[in-house]
């Protein structure tokens, strides 16, 4: 009898330990998606920031504009660093549309996005330079000196822009990812 008990609580243990990994599997499989479908909102981008698209030049850039999710400066993000207007949809509207959100209903997916160039204020990043935005290291640096400053900025100095994706899935998933990039032109 006390081996048959025995067997019993393995069986149950056994059983319980496989629904754990298919679970985790599942969990997994869930997160792959996120990250697959979000790749839609990279496409979307530089869609906008190519010639003719909708921040497709350096005047578009120097201003935010929340008809496409773009702000022009850096957004006050959580220790994470994931900007809080992505996280709260009440301070969303201050910074993107709603109707930009990518909607995948075979699948219950929303992909919501905000686009940012990673710079203190708004106005051309030529002018703003290296002192108010988060630039590309420049390759061919070398030691300076205070003779130096206020030297003209070299041609390649471009900020760099943070895309921040919200991915919510099926059974209440959530997923949040980050892209930087210089402007492709």
């Amino acid at each position: 009898m006390i081996a048959l008990v025995i067997l019993l609580v393995a069986a149950v243990a056994i059983m319980r330990s496989n629904q754990m990994g298919l679970f985790s599997s599942g969990n997994l499989a869930f997160k792959q998606d996120s990250v697959a479908r979000a790749e839609l909102v990279n496409v979307r981008v530089y869609a906008l920031l190519r010639s003719g698209g909708a921040l497709g030049d350096s005047a578009s850039l120097a201003a935010s504009n929340t008809s496409v999710n773009y702000s022009a400066t850096a957004l006050p993000g959580n220790v994470q660093g994931i900007p809080k207007a992505l996280i709260d949809d009440s301070l969303f509207t201050s910074f993107g549309t709603s109707s930009n959100d990518i909607v995948d209903a075979d699948s219950n997916t929303t992909i919501r996005y905000l686009i940012e160039r990673l710079c203190d204020q708004p106005g051309n990043s030529q002018i703003l330079g290296k002192v108010h935005c988060v630039s590309n290291p420049d390759s061919n640096t070398q030691g300076g000196s205070s003779t130096q400053q206020g030297m003209t900025l070299p041609q390649n100095f471009s900020p760099i822009y943070r895309i921040s994706m919200r991915v919510k899935g099926p059974r209440g998933t959530e997923t949040y990812l980050q892209s930087t990039f210089l402007n492709p032109h």
